[in-house]
């Protein structure tokens, strides 16, 4: 009878992911080496697919380079024709960072966050862009690149969870209050971003 149960509430915790899972599209651009969107943020359970922008001349791939522990690798081959794609979906909250393994030497490399937080989950133009950020890793502040204005911004933990939200200081944010970790600040404004950072 226990068993039955388990099944049960295993059968009904799978079909609720599956009714709220979304499919997120990164397009594979051949002629300049570029995944697009190159991060972006999901929910657990939801599935990336890896569709061509262009047709495919060369052989590329698909592999993942820094996952979550416990999360599945990926490798896929990627090329003519036209109709190639990937799916993947993730089983593990964190961020996933993946590569052209023929062109990684070259920049052919993204990301994506998986959250089980929806509401720390974004849409497809969501970048990450840890060169908008300094110091990073940082102590006490951190400092945001060309925001001269006070903006809303919130803070995610790498599980997605909201940790704390508040408004810049002519382009600074206060971390004292911090654990050590990787955390993401999303900034509210007019273009929305998430930024990464470490807290030492």
């Amino acid at each position: 009878m226990m068993i039955k149960k388990f099944i049960f509430l295993l059968s009904f915790v799978s079909a609720t992911y599956a009714l709220n899972a979304t499919t997120h599209t990164i397009q594979v651009w051949n002629g300049y080496f570029q995944f697009l969107p190159n991060a972006m943020t999901i929910q657990l359970g939801d599935t990336i697919q890896w569709l061509p922008l262009d047709q495919p001349t060369m052989v590329h791939t698909i592999t993942s380079e820094s996952i979550p522990d416990g999360a599945e690798p990926f490798d896929q081959i990627w090329q003519a024709p036209t109709d190639t794609f990937f799916q993947y979906v993730p089983q593990v909250a964190g961020l996933y960072k993946y590569v052209c393994t023929p062109h990684i030497s070259i920049e052919m490399v993204a990301q994506f966050m998986v959250t089980d937080s929806p509401s720390a989950v974004g849409d497809a133009n969501d970048q990450y862009q840890p060169n908008m950020i300094y110091p990073n890793p940082a102590v006490n502040l951190i400092h945001l690149k060309n925001v001269l204005d006070d903006v809303d911004y919130k803070i995610v933990d790498i599980n997605g969870k909201l940790i704390g939200i508040g408004v810049t200081v002519s382009g600074e944010i206060d971390i004292t209050g911090l654990t050590s970790g990787l955390y993401f600040v999303e900034i509210i404004g007019d273009r929305r971003e998430i930024l990464k950072f470490v807290k030492q």
